[in-house]
């Protein structure tokens, strides 16, 4: 039987299956590329990663009463983000910079519920940065 994930859930965003399923949404739209990603694509992006950021927002982050004033400023960002979605005739590059807000946002979010703070604790493996360092890895 196939399990039917649900984008919009109210309970227990911090399941294995469920931060699996946002890392890998992230992922993907992480790998897109301005020249190759097609409108349709980054508007459809755009709707799926909004809809997974609402989701996570209206779930309290663990010790969320002691929030400082960084996460209080990301929270804003974050409300800023959902507040403004691109507008239709906007051109793909700003799609395109929103798409890639929102895909950091969504990570950190995912991180932050899971438990424990922005930070990769409780996490098997820390997550992959936003932007790779160019001319780093090879020669290491």
């Amino acid at each position: 039987m196939t399990d039917v994930v649900k984008t919009s859930s109210t309970s227990g965003a911090g399941r294995p299956s469920e931060v699996a399923d946002v890392e890998q949404e992230v992922r993907r739209v992480l790998a897109f590329r301005l020249g190759t990603t097609t409108r349709a694509e980054l508007n459809s992006a755009v709707v799926s990663l909004r809809g997974q950021v609402g989701a996570l927002v209206g779930h309290p982050p663990a010790g969320a009463e002691g929030m400082s004033g960084t996460d209080r400023g990301f929270l804003l960002e974050v409300t800023h983000l959902l507040d403004n979605p691109p507008a239709p005739e906007a051109l793909s590059h700003e799609v395109y910079s929103h798409v890639r807000a929102l895909a950091r946002v969504l990570r950190k979010l995912a991180a932050m519920n899971r438990g424990g703070g922005a930070g990769p604790s409780g996490s098997p493996r820390p997550p992959l940065p936003v932007r790779p360092v160019p001319g780093r890895g090879a020669g290491r």
